[in-house]
């Protein structure tokens, strides 16, 4: 039994973006996948508003975010993949402020890892990044033209066995700073945690039972 246990232990890649519609509550959820660089999302999540990068690839220094004249509102920047490294762009984000990137696939629907090439550039990221869909990029874009006092909760999602301890945080009545944007409180969500949506972790680790048994069988009996 110790081979299922630690199957489960196993934690899941991926995270969750959640688009709040400011003036009503109304959110969409969107999947991402979380780099293999720069830090991990706290467990409580990433509260921000989303600019889009200009350039829109990041290849070169982008455009810096607003200025929150002191309140606890995060950016968020949206940024094109392809054309340069993922650490590249990352990078460009935080160097102009950013305290999250979030990069979106081009013509594809497909979420991929973000790795780095070189171990220099991948010490030198301090803020977390996410990659989606072109589908959901396209999404996002809509949202937030519809709605400029719109934000983003970026949510990271926990193993089950670790959920049993799941809390939520929650502000009824989330604060704005002065321009509009939410400062760093929460709405209310719960961290994401699957048992059966990673079915073929359990379906391996049913596949190792069997086999270990029959092994007992020939061996030992």
């Amino acid at each position: 039994m110790v081979i299922p246990l630690f199957l489960f232990y196993m934690p899941t890649s991926e995270a969750l973006i959640r688009a709040v519609y400011n003036h009503n509550g109304i959110s969409q959820d969107f999947d991402a996948l979380p780099s293999h660089f720069g830090p991990s999302l706290h467990r409580e999540g990433l509260l921000g508003y989303l600019m889009e990068a200009r350039p829109a690839n990041a290849c070169q220094p982008i455009d810096a975010p607003p200025s929150a004249n002191g309140s606890f509102a995060a950016f968020i920047a949206l940024i094109q993949r392809y054309d340069c490294p993922f650490t590249t762009k990352v990078l460009h984000a935080q160097r102009a402020g950013y305290h999250a990137a979030v990069v979106h696939n081009v013509d594809s629907q497909a979420l991929v890892t973000m790795l780095s090439e070189k171990e220099n550039m991948k010490e030198m990221v301090n803020i977390p990044s996410l990659f989606i869909s072109e589908s959901a990029s396209t999404q996002l874009r809509r949202i937030f033209h519809y709605d400029p006092t719109a934000y983003l909760i970026l949510i990271p999602e926990c193993h089950w066995l670790s959920c049993w301890d799941v809390r939520y945080s929650c502000q009824s009545n989330p604060q704005t700073s002065r321009q509009g944007l939410p400062k760093q409180t929460f709405p209310c969500f719960q961290t994401h945690c699957h048992l059966f949506s990673h079915i073929h972790y359990l379906l391996f680790g049913l596949t190792l039972v069997i086999w270990g048994v029959a092994l007992y069988v020939l061996c030992c009996l």
